[in-house]
């Protein structure tokens, strides 16, 4: 099994109506730079990567639980 790790900023665009923060995107390929920079420079390397193009849908708060893993919570609310 693998891990990882969920690095978040401010919230901007589309999710900034839904949280005050969202995750912040490393641009394709810089992984292995971005691991071995200092954390200054590593934390740079994440500001001034562009998110991606991201939509919202409202959904129903049955998704917050694990326990509701059923189909029907992708038809929306």
């Amino acid at each position: 099994m693998g891990t990882f790790t969920v690095i978040t900023g401010d919230s901007s665009g589309v999710s900034a109506d839904v949280h005050d923060r969202m995750p912040v995107w490393l641009t394709d390929g810089r992984a292995d730079e971005w691991l071995a920079a200092e954390p200054d420079d590593a934390m740079a390397m994440l500001l001034a990567s562009e998110p991606p193009v991201m939509e919202a849908y409202r959904v129903t708060r049955a998704v917050n639980t694990p326990r509701n893993n059923d189909r029907r919570l992708l038809d929306g609310v």
